[in-house]
């Protein structure tokens, strides 16, 4: 399987590796955007980031229900 690898860096030496299949559908890529928004902000959270606003928290579950109407 071919793959493409997206490299985000991240503050310091860091940096951050998405493997992704060399062909992705549009549906596909907006359910990751969505999990990834919520796996972000769950990590944020996780690491005792800023207290998440009411919003954010209603945005993200937003986020959830379009991912899986996605599948």
């Amino acid at each position: 399987m071919n793959a493409r690898q997206i490299t985000f860096p991240l503050p310091g030496n860091g940096h951050a590796v998405l493997t992704l299949p060399q062909k992705l559908p549009p549906e596909a890529l907006a359910a990751l955007e969505c999990s990834l928004t919520v796996a972000l902000r769950d990590l944020q959270r996780e690491s005792g980031g800023d207290a998440i606003e009411p919003g954010q928290i209603e945005y993200a579950s937003w986020l959830q229900r379009l991912a899986a109407m996605a599948h």
